[in-house]
């Protein structure tokens, strides 16, 4: 156990720069989007004018229309938090991809297994380090959004700004969890992240489509963005959707463990595609 918070602790660190550049520009962000809602509030008439000048096609690729845009939770939804999952995914999709095989890459994993660490302990120290930097980066985005509500004609409370970070938290994990799965099965990180990268902006198009055009919803139903909830309050909250994307998550992690045991740890650089045919034909030569 205590390997495992050394682990966790040494990961925290190498990621300290990540989570301020992140967190702090969501924070930033926040700030700037609160604060534009009171400029909108004052200026209502020409506010309502440039919303009805919009596409009714573009409003609906937001999950949005004229009267909802005018609202708190339409304003968060469309400015603030409609583009989140894949912003902060970004991150997710680096780190996640990384976490382990980076080392692997540079050649340094070989020697960290080398001391008495363990690979299990290993692993989970780095997860619980995405973990934690992932969280970090939300309590900082929270942070920046609920700083000045009380200034605001949002009318929202700190709790309530919570809820959709709660949301964005694990949609972020879910990301992070499949880059992490898949660097451990395929030969390199950047396929990894690019796979990875891949699923999160088609799930991100193909949830937002489904507004104008219902036959995609089946599609959509199997995507991680189409659980994305930017309601503002816990009532509200779909718990189902909540911790089933949590509980994937967690699925992907473990199998990403079970392969980390079993899988030879390279010495370094990328990796190939092992084929059963190249391997026989070598043997032959």
């Amino acid at each position: 156990m205590k390997r495992l918070w050394t682990t966790f602790r040494y990961t925290i660190r190498g990621l300290k720069g990540q989570i301020l550049g992140w967190g702090l520009g969501l924070a930033f962000y926040g700030l700037m989007i609160v604060s534009m809602y009171d400029t909108f509030g004052a200026q209502q008439e020409q506010f309502q004018q440039l919303i009805a000048n919009y596409p009714p096609e573009f409003l609906a690729f937001f999950g949005a229309d004229t009267s909802s845009m005018l609202t708190p939770a339409g304003f968060l939804g469309m400015y603030a938090f409609s583009m989140m999952p894949v912003i902060i995914g970004i991150f997710a999709v680096i780190v996640g991809s990384g976490l382990i095989v980076s080392d692997e890459e540079r050649g340094r994993l070989d020697l960290i297994i080398a001391h008495p660490v363990g690979r299990s302990a290993f692993f989970f120290g780095r997860s619980l380090g995405i973990l934690g930097a992932t969280l970090s980066i939300m309590v900082l985005g929270w942070l920046g959004f609920s700083i000045m509500l009380g200034r605001s004609s949002l009318g929202l409370g700190w709790g309530q700004m919570a809820v959709p970070f709660l949301s964005l938290f694990a949609q972020v994990l879910v990301y992070a969890a499949l880059a992490l799965l898949l660097s451990m099965f395929l030969p390199s990180r950047n396929l990894a992240a690019m796979i990875t990268g891949a699923v999160m902006v088609a799930s991100y198009m193909i949830s937002s489509l489904t507004f104008l055009d219902e036959r995609m919803e089946t599609l959509a139903g199997l995507m991680p963005y189409h659980y994305f909830q930017t309601v503002l309050s816990f009532q509200e909250l779909n718990l189902a959707w909540l911790f089933s994307l949590l509980g994937i998550s967690l699925l992907m992690i473990l199998a990403a463990w079970l392969r980390f045991l079993r899988r030879d740890i390279r010495l370094s650089g990328e990796g190939s595609w092992r084929l059963q045919l190249t391997s026989k034909a070598r043997q032959t030569a």
